[in-house]
């Protein structure tokens, strides 16, 4: 196998296994809202007082900010193999995927355009 093929192969396995790590990090956050949604739910329905199980959601809370952190660590992850791309002969690989949008995207938490909400039906 000539050297650009392995090269090739090997930005693809890494390309697979971060995406599939980010739909990971992307699923485990919706299930953590769906179970804040169904708890609040249950509550209301059980006619329980808002500060019944209020250490639950306070537990939830923090589950759902380590999941949101572990995403931004995913983000980090993404320009760290791009700084590794860009400083060795890997940097002549191209990588598969979505096609890329020219346009600036935020970084280190800089939101340089409008926030949209997403509705989506349970």
């Amino acid at each position: 196998m000539k050297r650009i093929e392995q090269a090739t192969a090997l930005v693809a396995r890494i390309q697979r296994a971060l995406t599939s790590a980010e739909a990971g990090q992307d699923q485990s956050i919706e299930r953590l809202a769906r179970l804040a949604q169904t708890l609040t739910k249950g509550r209301r329905d059980a006619g329980l007082a808002a500060t019944v199980g209020q250490p639950a959601f306070d537990a939830l809370a923090r589950a759902m900010n380590a999941q949101i952190e572990a995403q931004r660590a995913i983000t980090d992850l993404h320009n760290a193999l791009a700084e590794v791309k860009s400083r060795t002969a890997y940097r002549s690989v191209r990588m598969a995927g979505l096609p890329k949008v020219e346009e600036d995207t935020p970084r280190n938490g800089q939101v340089t355009g409008h926030l949209r909400i997403i509705e989506r039906s349970a």
